[in-house]
């Protein structure tokens, strides 16, 4: 089994910026067997540039949980 990992971030500077959504694809080499995805709150402002990039905004983000929220999921998966 393997994961397939997406995320979109407020910027390009890993050591400065935050992750705004992460997906997750469980796959067994023959099918799909799960799936997670979440919008997450940066803590931080999305610049504009990053918007029109990914979509999200900072409506969209302002009330989805903070990264520590769902950590333990995701090193569940």
């Amino acid at each position: 089994m393997y994961a397939i990992i997406d995320v979109e971030t407020t910027g390009l500077k890993a050591d400065n910026e935050r992750i705004t959504e992460i997906s997750i694809i469980q796959h067994d080499g023959r099918e799909i067997t799960g799936r997670f995805t979440t919008l997450l709150n940066p803590g931080k402002k999305i610049p504009y540039r990053i918007t029109q990039m990914t979509g999200i905004n900072n409506k969209m983000v302002e009330s989805a949980p903070k990264f520590y929220e769902v950590a333990k999921k995701i090193i569940e998966l």
